[in-house]
């Protein structure tokens, strides 16, 4: 993988930025028994955190760590939390990217530089908006000592949240506001959790610092939550995927078909700078548009000839069901309409509802002219695929019929 110039000026003035930290506000610890024991117990329940951190959203990964440092900025300002950082999450990065160490070694460089450093300058600028505002070191004997506490965790989650993000958009053109947009909707409460702990862990520090230990079971159980909800994301659409390709297994084309149509619907989707949780609906949508088709008997799936009024009757209900298949579960919330409707067409006669136009869902109507292609130019029981240029001229005719006019001069441009 070779880093896009952009991401690498970005890490370098991340790294500038945490050096110049270190620099500044180390100096000003002061090394006390109490607070080099704090400092041992914070490191050590935030390495054990950033170990098993876990990947919410693709190149993006999370952990109960955030507590973590939070606290040791309430606690001891940003001398603890940088001191905190470094003692964390530096061997915790060379154990977790050691592997890459041996394939690129800049590349090894550039991970550990960036996430420690994106860390160092977020709990550095937490610390001095808390200071701003009033905030102060435990203990906290009044209900307004939580309003700095509050705005400083808003602010770290901010810091640390958006320098990520903007690094995985740089290097993987993951949406922004995507990412920033999926924390608030899908781990709000896992979040909030965490800003809790954070406070309560300040709050313990103050009957001793070996009390901080406590923390290491609520700590497991928000970690434990966030692993969860990722599984169950991640396994829900394993599964229907599988289902996808048992279809496949009934029919071959279709088990290519759909991998092949999710690949084209993908292309044309960021070919129209749509925003990522789109383009990833659209390409889910794509894997499993086809599973309604578990319903059709084999005698109509498989037929080589021209189907009946009866048996095409039955056929045209598996977008239906493939909707209805996949209603209520949160990984596919957002592509139902797109697999009911994808055999809309454009001038109102698809079904299963007749729509027409703009009337009929974009993603469905990218997914159209991608599954079209696909079908042209494969072969087929009962022909053998079409050339491209054959293609290419036949989706022409289709424009403003079947399809979208604008997506297929689109699409035209992005294939061969």
């Amino acid at each position: 993988m070779r880093l896009p110039t952009r991401a690498r000026v970005y890490i370098a003035a991340v790294a500038v930025a945490a050096l110049a930290c270190i620099v500044l506000f180390v100096p000003q610890a002061e090394f006390s028994s109490q607070f080099i024991l704090a400092w041992l117990l914070l490191a050590g329940i935030d390495f054990l955190c950033e170990i098993f951190e876990v990947e919410v959203i693709a190149k993006r990964s999370t952990s109960a760590a955030m507590a973590v440092c939070i606290a040791a900025v309430y606690i001891g300002g940003a001398p603890l939390g940088i001191l905190t950082v470094l003692l964390a999450t530096l061997p915790a990065e060379l154990l977790l990217r050691w592997k890459v160490l041996s394939k690129n070694k800049f590349l090894f460089t550039a991970y550990i530089g960036f996430n420690v450093g994106q860390l160092v300058v977020s709990v550095t600028t937490t610390a001095l908006v808390f200071k701003a505002i009033g905030g102060t070191p435990p203990p906290y004997t009044t209900i307004w000592h939580f309003v700095p506490l509050s705005f400083a965790f808003i602010t770290y989650t901010i810091v640390n949240k958006s320098a990520v993000a903007l690094i995985v958009y740089l290097t993987e053109k993951i949406s922004f506001v995507y990412q920033l947009k999926f924390y608030l909707r899908h781990l709000l409460t896992q979040l909030l959790s965490i800003g809790t702990l954070g406070i309560l862990i300040a709050v313990l520090y103050t009957l001793s610092p070996w009390y901080i230990l406590l923390m290491l079971s609520p700590l497991t159980v928000v970690q434990a939550s966030i692993r969860g909800y990722t599984r169950l994301r991640q396994q829900a659409q394993q599964a229907f995927e599988r289902i996808a390709r048992v279809v496949g297994e009934r029919d071959p084309y279709t088990g290519e078909h759909s991998t092949k149509v999710a690949k084209l619907a993908e292309q044309l989707a960021r070919a129209l700078r749509l925003p990522e949780e789109e383009v990833e609906q659209i390409a889910a949508a794509a894997r499993v548009h086809d599973l309604g088709k578990i319903a059709v008997p084999d005698r109509i799936l498989l037929k080589p000839a021209k189907l009946s009024p009866e048996e095409w009757a039955i056929m045209t209900r598996h977008p239906v069901t493939s909707a209805e298949l996949l209603r209520g579960l949160e990984i596919y919330e957002g592509v139902l309409d797109i697999v009911k409707h994808e055999h809309e067409h454009w001038d109102g006669t698809g079904y299963p509802d007749g729509l027409a136009g703009n009337k009929i869902p974009l993603g469905a109507r990218i997914l159209a002219v991608a599954d079209v292609w696909s079908a042209l130019t494969s072969n087929r029981p009962y022909r053998k695929a079409y050339s491209k240029q054959e293609a290419r001229r036949i989706l022409q005719e289709m424009k403003g019929k079947e399809l979208d006019p604008q997506l297929v001069d689109e699409f035209l441009n992005l294939v061969p």
